[in-house]
């Protein structure tokens, strides 16, 4: 959901500060595209030339990987032996994210390289031994790269939950994001204890629809009650397990923090939003972080803003985004010009920023600062989109929306099929600001 910026100044900011799209005042421009990023690590040059989003040019993307074990969304802990077939490849390579060491010492952490050269035998069976405890602990994606000779590749997310490892980077950090410094802390949830979700949120912390109506995904958003409840609490973390059965029944999650009855949390300009969460890039996947304005009946118009919203899947047919879309929406708001008022847009090249690692590789923070003159979204604590605010952003308080789409409205089409209809999206924490301390 691409926008421009109509009759409002757009600047999209890297954290030097320079800025790699402008839109100008003019009604009729539109914002330059970021030129493509710069090889981001050399672990993936011979590999998918795009895996920094640049480029799908000469490459196949096949399915050929099948992991046998351990199961797919399953608990490992130390040394554990994964088996998998990848027919037809003759180059295997295995990448996990690790948190810093000392040959690494990047506080970001750094992509380390598990397996540098798998041998497949002649049925293209192959397998390796991951040092779990050498890896943080926790909700971890293991990425199996194959290719042949010629143009086929395949990429192949393995989801784990790591029992055991090292702990690093969870939970809700002690000190305040620069976002919200001079802000008053109102709401905080590691999701380190119960969950409290219901239908309708009155009552609870959370609703699991979208507050008002207007479900949107193809995996449809289910209940706590349900028998395909998608939440759970494992460890520190809320999991959202989106899922197929074999009589077609499927499910997925969304929580929202404003509850049916009208109440729950919300915050008004100056305020920040923060969330902390990865997901699998998987055909379907649409992962997202976002809000809504809460007006009273009469106004017209609502503003949106997505912290996140991000597209998983390779090859043809699928959306081929390894980066992210920062968005905001003046849904029903019209210019003097009398067309729809557009917002703010940009692709956010996370392979240019920070550990240079995407929303599926590890965990990432995504937030928006909303206050009476801009609105800047940042990723990891560094600001990568800002516009002025819209007046009803200014006017009228937000709620928060985290979830787990799995196809729907977005178009894309859903093929989990070798993940055994399966994906999770893991949320560290959620905290929200308002006002002056």
């Amino acid at each position: 959901m691409k926008s421009t910026l109509l009759g409002l100044a757009l600047t999209v900011l890297l954290p030097s500060g320079i800025v790699f799209a402008q839109a100008p005042a003019d009604a009729s421009a539109t914002p330059a595209a970021p030129a493509p990023p710069k090889p981001a690590a050399p672990e993936y040059a011979d590999f998918y030339t795009g895996e920094k989003g640049t480029s799908n040019k000469g490459i196949n993307w096949v399915q050929s990987i099948a992991v046998s074990s351990p199961p797919y969304c399953s608990d490992i802990k130390g040394n554990v032996t994964v088996n998998f077939t990848a027919p037809g490849m003759t180059h295997v390579k295995v990448l996990c994210w690790q948190q810093p060491t000392a040959d690494n010492p990047s506080p970001w952490g750094h992509d380390a390289v598990v397996a540098p050269d798998v041998t497949l035998d002649d049925t293209g069976a192959g397998s390796f031994v991951f040092p779990a405890d050498q890896f943080p602990n926790g909700p971890m994606t293991l990425r199996i790269y194959a290719k042949n000779d010629g143009p086929k590749q395949d990429l192949c997310e393995l989801q784990l939950f790591n029992q055991g490892g090292v702990v690093w980077n969870q939970g809700i950090p002690k000190t305040d994001p620069p976002a919200a410094q001079g802000m008053k802390l109102i709401y905080a949830d590691d999701f380190s204890g119960p969950l409290s979700i219901t239908k309708d949120g009155i009552g609870a912390k959370y609703e699991s629809h979208k507050t008002g109506g207007g479900d949107f995904s193809g995996w449809p958003f289910s209940n706590f009650e349900d028998d395909m409840n998608p939440f759970s609490q494992v460890g520190t973390f809320l999991r959202i397990h989106a899922s197929k059965r074999d009589d077609g029944k499927s499910s997925s999650g969304l929580i929202s923090s404003l509850h049916e009855d009208g109440t729950g949390v919300l915050a008004s300009a100056p305020c920040y939003f923060e969330c902390r969460l990865m997901a699998q890039s998987a055909p379907g996947a649409w992962p997202a972080f976002w809000l809504l304005t809460k007006a009273p009946a009469g106004v017209k118009g609502c503003d949106e803003l997505d912290a996140i919203e991000a597209y998983g899947g390779k090859g043809k047919g699928n959306p081929n985004f390894m980066n992210y879309a920062a968005t905001s929406h003046f849904w029903g708001q019209t210019g003097p010009d009398g067309k729809q008022l557009q917002a703010g847009h940009a692709d956010i090249p996370m392979m240019d920023l920070g550990g240079k690692s995407s929303w599926s590789t590890t965990f990432h923070t995504y937030g928006v600062a909303i206050t009476p003159t801009d609105t800047v979204y940042y990723f990891d604590n560094m600001e990568v989109l800002r516009h002025p605010s819209g007046e009803i952003s200014r006017s009228y308080p937000f709620w928060f929306l985290i979830n787990y789409a799995i196809g729907g409205i977005s178009g894309w089409h859903i093929d989990m099929a070798r993940y055994g209809n399966q994906s999770d999206m893991w949320v560290d924490y959620v905290r929200v600001y308002q006002g002056t301390k």
